[in-house]
């Protein structure tokens, strides 16, 4: 599995990072990443909450179509832990 692209997003839904590593993706604005970065955010905290079963969910791992693949890789660092 090749890596075309790498994004890191913060907890904020803010794009802290983002490098291609393949040559002949379209070209995006600054702005257009920004906003690219900031749905991604959105989907998968919508995806977080979509559980079958009670507790916290992970949201979304993978998002796929025919001609792409996304994988959703969170840190284990910032996360918020209820001790209740």
């Amino acid at each position: 599995m090749a890596i075309y692209s790498l994004w890191i997003i913060n907890k904020a839904g803010g794009l802290v990072y983002q490098r291609e590593f393949a040559d002949g993706l379209a070209k995006l604005t600054s702005n257009e990443y920004l906003v690219l970065a900031g749905t991604l955010h959105g989907i998968h905290a919508i995806t977080s909450r979509l559980s079958p079963i009670s507790g916290p969910s992970p949201g979304a791992h993978v998002i796929e179509s025919e001609s792409f693949k996304m994988s959703i890789l969170l840190t284990g660092t910032g996360e918020l832990r209820s001790s209740s």
